[in-house]
């Protein structure tokens, strides 16, 4: 039987959810549900995550497949369920979120989608990066030019 790209998630869904995202389980299923192309993997992927999961690497590894889209794809698909995951897993929305200040063309990219984005995005992704900032005052440069692309 061949297992659809739902079928696939429901996997990951119920290794985060009973087996705290074991990181050999996670890209077992990871390998077979990224030959899905599809436009909405990167936002499925970034759903999933969980502060909850016992294992880290497991939720890396789900991150780093959610970020092998291109930019533009993987912004639209972060913007379009920040609130969501900041509040469902505030921490990986705070990891995701330095990994993409972290690289320049994708936290240009960011700052080219929150000029458009709604008011409540705009300020669930303020409320994130004066939080990275308060904790890691290095990430103060990075976060202001896309604080400033919010006004």
């Amino acid at each position: 039987m061949t297992e659809t790209y739902d079928d696939q998630l429901r996997c990951l869904r119920e290794e985060i959810q009973r087996h705290g995202a074991r990181p050999t389980v996670i890209d077992s299923v990871l390998s077979k549900l990224l030959v899905h192309s599809c436009d909405k993997v990167s936002r499925d992927l970034l759903l999933l995550l969980s502060d909850e999961a016992e294992y880290e690497e497991g939720m890396y590894s789900l991150i780093h497949a959610a970020e092998s889209a291109p930019d533009e794809e993987y912004i639209l698909s972060l913007l379009s369920i920040f609130s969501a995951i900041r509040t469902s897993s505030p921490r990986w929305t705070s990891i995701v979120t330095m990994r993409v200040l972290n690289s320049r063309p994708t936290q240009l990219e960011l700052i080219t989608q929150l000029r458009t984005a709604s008011k409540s995005v705009k300020a669930d992704v303020d409320a994130v990066c004066r939080r990275i900032a308060e904790i890691d005052p290095q990430f103060l440069a990075k976060t202001v030019p896309v604080t400033l692309a919010m006004r």
